[in-house]
């Protein structure tokens, strides 16, 4: 026989018991189902995963620290009396100590290859902000991120001058100003300390009022300067303390994106810690992996045990039809013939079960989509996310599991002798 004619026949055969055909189908849709919705969940994950990193990150950056190991007095791990070092450190509780980051350290990674520029990471205490004739109120300071996207009620940080400042829209009443626009030009003051307690204002012009984004990490500082501007408050509040031209860390900008990896390997050659955005993201990725792997391993035992389902199905169907196939036989079809309609039945019953369930899959999660992105807060963001390529590659795999759970019963009827199944009523 042909092979159209073969399939065609096939179908038929299924058709004559459409109710056995439909259950078995079912079984395997339960796997489709399952294993479509985790491929689309993994996918939109992913996708969400890239949107933060990408709007929170610069692909060109590497963040940098001090290698923090048993080597260093008071790291981690260290054993017993450790020598000690004048390197600037912060000494945290259960003798923890964290080595910093040397203005000796940031001219290093300046001269090294392919580096465009070092941001020094500030950690600012602001005091409190006012405006005039308004109240003091307690606020978070922040150096300006150009990596990392805002978005804006009023104005813009781009460019940002040294005595300029974003605002979150969160302070615009507390300040005294009726809407975002009327911010724009204003003058508002920070407060901060030094070590000493002693007081210093500096004043600040509007320059950006930031609202928040679906896309952020972390919601938007309060405050925002620029980078010479953070290193001014941070010189005050840390003078005369391990702290002064000392930082935490540092944001190393390459001249391209192909040069990250050249970069932070040499970085670590010299013995920081270097870390790319997608490092700092690597446990988000590896969630989403291991979540998927696990919806994927209930789609794959529903699989396993419709595996059986059709065995039996195409068992009984041999049963049931012994004397047709001995009349097959009689007409001249040889038994490789009778295994292969076997064989593209168990395929018509795999590729049915596969389009029920990943069908099924698209259209519920197409509708639940909206409510799932409401529920979960991801903005534009669709945590199920579809693709054609993997609806299909879901059928076509469960046709050739089908096809393989069918090989049995094949094999009996192509080996039924036509005599003996002539005589079987």
């Amino acid at each position: 026989m042909k092979f159209v004619d073969t399939v065609k026949r096939a179908g038929r055969n299924l058709r004559e018991a459409k109710i056995r055909t439909l259950l078995t189908s079912l079984a395997i849709g339960v796997g489709a189902f399952t294993i479509t919705l985790s491929l689309a969940a993994g996918s939109g994950g992913r996708s969400f995963v890239e949107e933060l990193v990408s709007a929170n990150t610069n692909p060109r950056a590497v963040y940098v620290q001090p290698k923090q190991d048993s080597s260093i007095p008071g790291a981690p791990g260290a054993g017993g009396v450790q020598e000690y070092s004048d390197a600037p450190s912060v000494s945290y509780g259960g003798g923890f100590q964290l080595t910093l980051m040397k203005e000796a350290d940031i001219a290093a990674i300046s001269n090294i290859k392919n580096v465009e520029r070092v941001d020094p990471i500030y950690n600012l205490n602001a005091k409190y902000v006012t405006a005039e004739g308004q109240k003091k109120y307690q606020a978070g300071l922040s150096t300006y991120d150009e990596s990392i996207t805002l978005e804006y009620a009023a104005g813009t940080g781009d460019d940002l001058a040294n005595n300029e400042i974003i605002v979150s829209e969160d302070y615009l009443k507390p300040l005294g100003f009726t809407d975002a626009s009327s911010a724009i030009g204003k003058s508002i003051a920070v407060a901060v300390d030094n070590p000493l307690g002693v007081e210093k204002l500096f004043s600040f012009t509007i320059a950006a009022v930031s609202k928040k984004s679906d896309l952020a990490v972390s919601g938007s500082s309060d405050l925002t300067i620029n980078g010479p501007a953070s290193k001014t408050v941070y010189e005050y509040s840390e003078q005369g303390t391990p702290l002064e031209k000392a930082y935490m860390g540092a944001t190393v900008i390459t001249s391209s994106e192909d040069a990250v990896s050249a970069v932070q390997s040499t970085l670590k050659d010299q013995g920081y810690m270097a870390d790319t955005a997608e490092d700092l993201m690597s446990t988000i990725f590896t969630f989403v992996n291991v979540l998927q792997g696990i919806l994927l391993g209930f789609g794959a035992l529903a699989i396993l045990t419709s595996i059986f389902g059709i065995i039996n199905t195409q068992y009984i169907s041999v049963l049931e039809r012994t004397s047709q196939i001995g009349l097959m036989k009689a007409l001249g079809m040889r038994n490789r013939d009778i295994g292969r309609l076997f064989r593209y039945e168990a395929a018509w019953i795999g590729f049915l079960g596969g389009a029920i369930g990943a069908g099924f899959a698209v259209v519920l999660g197409m509708v639940a989509n909206p409510y799932i992105t409401d529920a979960l807060d991801l903005g534009k963001t669709q945590l199920l996310e579809f693709h054609v390529w993997q609806a299909a590659s879901v059928i076509i795999g469960l046709m050739v599991v089908a096809v393989l759970a069918g090989i049995f019963p094949s094999r009996k009827a192509s080996k039924l002798d036509p005599i003996e199944a002539l005589r079987t009523e």
